[in-house]
């Protein structure tokens, strides 16, 4: 009997989880998305009510995703209660951000990028958990929804950011996580049980290359991801969109983009053109269309840009994720995304600062894509190596 027989069985003999506390669950996954986009949208109307400079706005960029990248740390093996205490800390940090407006924002968006950070990771993994061997495209799948958010929030947001009024942004977003977490207390109380996973037992240096190479990988995919999502609408604001409203749909933009290429490899569309072909086109998409916002700094080519760069990114750290938990079990590697989505808007608000244009800071998302080109063609044949031997164990 081999492994793929052995993991159908498994899964089959694993207590389903209710429809219902899917659909939340699921639900309050797409809130995450939303959430996590928030400050980058509303980044223009942070600088022009609280005065803030970019390397303020690329400091709370910063502490929202070190935050969660300190969550998927703490996230522990009980997925339910790191999900309590989630979205508990983001409608706690929400709360002190309605209260305090501009005079603790730090503190708060490393509470906020905390509580996202946990639930998050203990969602994920108990999605993983329950899926099995079809994690990739489950996970892609996962991510689509997560996307989903991300690109509806903005729309949600736009009737706000019109009369300058973000400070209902905040309560929105606190109305529809203390729902969840309130749910989450109420009524998901019990851990579903799963089978036991399989282990991955090392398969010698092959396994270790591609380990490290797809951490490097998921840092800078998230890192990339959360730069452009989070300095997009800024850079349309002061390439000629005067409205803060109509500036934030390229971030929209970008997340549709990102949205429907998870949705569109969540199919078996996946394993017929390959993880390893998903993954190099997509490195070098993103890399072009980066480059190309900063050539082609005008209103409407930031649009089309703006959602090919979300269409490339889109599979791309949902692959990561799939190689990454076949050859771990353990679930530190989720922090990853979190440092680099910390680092990269950081420090492209600290160039763009320097240098007086953020076309300078969106150098930094752009110099990342050509370091996974590099990456990539010299671990390739090390990927194609552990691939093979995966499938034939």
């Amino acid at each position: 009997m081999n492994v793929q027989t052995l993991n159908r069985i498994e899964r089959r003999s694993v207590p389903q989880q209710s429809f219902l506390s899917t659909v939340v669950l699921s639900a309050g996954f797409s809130f995450t998305g939303s959430g996590t986009v928030m400050l980058g949208v509303i980044l223009p109307a942070l600088s022009r009510q609280w005065g803030f400079q970019d390397s303020q706005l690329g400091t709370l960029l910063f502490l929202q995703f070190f935050g969660s990248g300190l969550g998927a740390v703490f996230a522990g093996l009980n997925r339910i209660r790191s999900i309590k205490t989630g979205f508990g800390l983001v409608s706690a940090a929400l709360c002190a951000l309605i209260i305090t407006g501009s005079r603790h924002p730090y503190s708060a968006f490393l509470i906020y990028g905390i509580g996202l950070g946990m639930a998050m990771t203990a969602t994920s993994q108990l999605f993983s958990d329950l899926w099995g061997d079809d994690r990739a495209a489950k996970l892609e799948w996962l991510n689509f929804v997560w996307s989903a958010g991300a690109m509806i929030g903005p729309i949600c947001f736009l009737p706000f950011l019109r009369h300058q009024a973000f400070q209902s942004v905040f309560v929105l977003m606190l109305l529809l996580f203390f729902c969840i977490f309130c749910f989450v207390m109420l009524v998901q109380r019990a851990e579903p049980k799963v089978a036991a996973p399989r282990i991955v037992k090392e398969a010698g240096p092959a396994a270790r290359i591609v380990f490290f190479a797809f951490l490097v990988f998921a840092m800078c995919f998230v890192g990339v991801e959360a730069s452009l999502s989070g300095w997009l609408a800024t850079y349309s604001s002061r390439a000629g969109f005067h409205s803060l409203a109509g500036a934030s749909v390229a971030t929209s933009l970008f997340w549709f983009g990102e949205m429907a290429s998870r949705l569109t490899f969540s199919t078996r569309l996946l394993a017929n053109v390959g993880r390893a072909a998903i993954l190099t086109s997509g490195i070098f998409g993103l890399t072009v269309t980066t480059f190309a916002l900063i050539a082609f700094p005008h209103p409407w080519s930031i649009l089309i840009f703006a959602g090919v760069a979300g269409y490339s990114v889109g599979p791309l750290y949902p692959l990561a994720l799939s190689y990454l938990m076949e050859l771990s079990p353990q679930g530190w590697f989720f922090a990853a995304g979190g440092i680099g989505a910390a680092i990269f808007p950081w420090i492209t608000g600290i160039i763009s600062h320097r240098f007086h244009s953020l076309r300078f800071g969106l150098v930094v998302p752009c110099a990342a894509g050509v370091a996974m080109i590099v990456i990539n063609a010299l671990v390739s044949r090390s990927v194609r190596a552990v691939t093979v031997r995966g499938a034939g164990c």
